[in-house]
């Protein structure tokens, strides 16, 4: 996503906010280039960016209710929701996967969406059919949810790579994007 940010051309919009879909400070040394890119795409289109400056994962369920109910907080999950465009990239559960490397998971934690899952999409991780693979994290995490993305209007997802293609072909049986933006290797593998 930060890539893409990097190279959107300049256009002068009306009626249009870039809103950050999931939460991204992290207490790791890893930089997640959150803020920046949703800054990037505010500044190409000469817009407001609204932030979402929390963790993504929080450690329980009732510590994420409680920063959810704050009216600002809440506002911008709100505003995530009734976007009729998303744009995201989909994750792995590979080893080198950013969300691992970023301290939220135990062992046990990782263990699971290992096994379980295939990828993630704003944090939420999904199996190879497309369906959650831990309720319980998914309870913990703040931000878009993935029924919310099968409502879009238009929900792209760009993504491509060989390590990603399980990720995205499961991204595209749960109908979570209805447009995706890959590279030509990609999609034939996809195909």
């Amino acid at each position: 996503m930060h890539a893409v940010a990097l190279k959107l051309q300049q256009k002068q919009v009306r009626g249009v906010e870039v809103v950050q879909l999931k939460g991204g400070i992290s207490h790791s040394h890893v930089n997640t280039y959150a803020a920046e890119t949703v800054n990037l795409f505010a500044t190409a289109y000469h817009t407001i960016a609204r932030y979402l400056p929390l963790p993504v994962i929080f450690d329980s369920v009732a510590l994420k209710e409680m920063v959810e109910k704050d009216r600002h907080i809440h506002r911008i999950i709100e505003l995530g929701r009734q976007a009729n465009i998303a744009v995201f990239t989909v994750g792995t559960v590979n080893d080198d996967a950013l969300l691992f490397q970023l301290g939220y998971f135990s062992e046990e934690e990782k263990q699971l969406l290992q096994t379980k899952g295939i990828g993630d999409i704003c944090s939420r991780f999904f199996d190879a059919e497309g369906k959650l693979c831990s309720e319980e994290i998914n309870n913990r995490t703040v931000g878009i949810d993935l029924s919310d993305l099968q409502n879009k209007e238009k929900s792209i997802l760009v993504a491509g790579g060989q390590r990603k293609i399980d990720a995205i072909r499961a991204a595209l049986i749960g109908k979570y994007a209805n447009i995706l933006v890959t590279d030509q290797f990609t999609a034939q593998a996809l195909l």
